[in-house]
């Protein structure tokens, strides 16, 4: 049962993103002065009268333009009215009825779909007199509306509602995994979009920074459920010096903060930058999964994988757990294998390890190199469990919480890691205070086969 999907559609400039967001009653898109600022289609759920519809926010449409980027943007605007249940048209009462208006009106009534006229930017009824021009577009009654103020919003969501089919049991929403695509500008990010889905999704121009919003795709792969995040390439902090690049980058942390996964796309013919590896931290204090892929890979001049990959650890160090991908999202190159990565480490994500296994992964790292005793006390790793996933997280009872260090910490994670075959995701290890039984030895601690059987109160468990 699918959530019907209302598209909204009209030329540059006359409020669609400000209505856009009105609706939702969150700044979902980026809203700005400057003509053509929303490029590809921007999905989002909204919701009237307790039922639930999609809600589609356009780029600009100049149907006779011979601009390149506009003309771009005309293909995607024709993608989304043909997958859409209603077009919302939206015109601008202060600029009054323009030969564009007429073109776009023509476009939208070939298209045989429910139709709704909102006439923006009346914010009072002074400008209700220049309403009735529009009746000449043939398109019914106009809805007068101030996306800005919210004035006759819900007059307008009344009539897009009664028009919608709204089928039984279509609220429910099957469940998929998030995937968010990172990357400085021109890596590449949408191309992959585009080479998963096999289809022209989002908008590819060698123009950088082409995507400003985040773009969602829903894409099925061996009967998993992707959501797939197309987000804007970001940009060194100091070059964010106006509004609509501060919202993009905004936009692109909260993609992260909204994903279960995220691929950290690299531009294979170039050195991995400082915000390379901003974005890699991001994703890794964030708790994500992460996936690693070297775009542009038939371009690079470097053929050895295994050359490249020494070398790119070198360079990223804090992420070990990841294993990098190659591909070539114009060939088709690594997408497969990109997908299985991206399925794989999301499982791991949200693992619940078998306690005995992690029982004898723990006390075989502990063995293997025994804790330093700072200042002469002795530091000891009594037991260990499994306190949550997404990221895997455990808690380690220790007589000297405060006394491990972080090297060690460090250590203790990646021989988890190493035992349990684990890839793809950060683990998080925090360390409990507990009291060691008072017949605990020093050499049964170094043999882990002799330990003693702690009671409930010793272990806190």
């Amino acid at each position: 049962m699918k959530i019907p999907i209302v598209v909204i559609v009209g030329r540059p400039n006359v409020g669609k993103s400000t209505l856009f967001n009105r609706i939702l009653r969150r700044r979902a898109a980026i809203v700005d002065d400057r003509p053509g600022v929303t490029r590809d289609r921007h999905y989002a759920r909204a919701e009237w009268r307790g039922r639930s519809f999609f809600l589609v926010d356009t780029g600009g449409l100049v149907p006779q333009s011979r601009d390149r980027m506009e003309i771009s943007i005309k293909k995607q605007v024709e993608a989304a009215i043909l997958e859409s249940d209603l077009l919302l048209m939206v015109v601008d009462a202060k600029d009054g009825l323009l030969g564009t208006d007429q073109h776009i009106a023509d476009l939208l009534r070939r298209s045989r779909k429910p139709l709704v006229l909102a006439v923006n930017k009346v914010d009072s009824a002074r400008d209700e007199d220049a309403v009735h021009q529009f009746h000449r577009l043939g398109l019914g009654e106009p809805y007068m509306v101030s996306a800005a103020s919210g004035r006759s919003s819900g007059d307008l969501l009344d009539a897009v509602f009664e028009k919608l089919n709204f089928e039984e049991g279509s609220e429910k929403e099957p469940e998929g995994i998030k995937v968010a695509l990172l990357g400085k500008p021109n890596v590449g990010k949408s191309s992959l979009v585009n080479a998963i889905t096999g289809q022209e999704r989002v908008i590819v121009d060698s123009e950088p920074g082409t995507t400003r919003d985040a773009v969602d795709t829903v894409f099925h792969w061996q009967g998993n459920r992707l959501i797939l995040v197309d987000t804007a390439g970001l940009r060194r902090k100091p070059r964010v010096g106006d509004e609509l690049e501060f919202y993009t980058r905004l936009r692109t942390e909260r993609a992260i903060e909204q994903s279960d996964v995220g691929v950290l796309v690299l531009d294979a013919q170039e050195e991995p930058g400082h915000l390379d590896l901003s974005l890699a931290g991001m994703l890794d204090q964030a708790d994500r999964a992460v996936v690693l892929a070297v775009n542009k890979w038939d371009l690079s001049r470097e053929k050895n994988q295994a050359r490249y990959l020494g070398w790119l650890r070198e360079r990223m160090a804090f992420l070990p757990y990841v294993r990098p991908v190659f591909t070539s999202a114009l060939k088709g190159f690594g997408v497969s294998h990109l997908l299985q990565e991206i399925e794989s480490s999301y499982r791991q994500w949200r693992k619940q390890h078998d306690p005995e296994l992690l029982k004898a992964a723990f006390e075989e790292t502990v063995q293997q190199y025994h804790p330093p005793s700072p200042g002469g006390k002795e530091v000891m790793l009594l037991a260990i469990r499994q306190m949550g996933i997404c990221p895997p997280t455990f808690e380690v009872l220790t007589n000297q919480p405060k006394l491990v260090a972080e090297s060690y910490r460090r250590y203790l994670i990646n021989g988890l890691r190493e035992r349990l075959g684990i890839r793809g995701t950060p683990l998080r290890i925090s360390f409990k205070l507990s009291r060691p039984p008072q017949d605990w030895q020093h050499k049964r601690y170094l043999d882990y086969g002799q330990r003693p059987k702690f009671k409930a109160e010793n272990t806190d468990f």
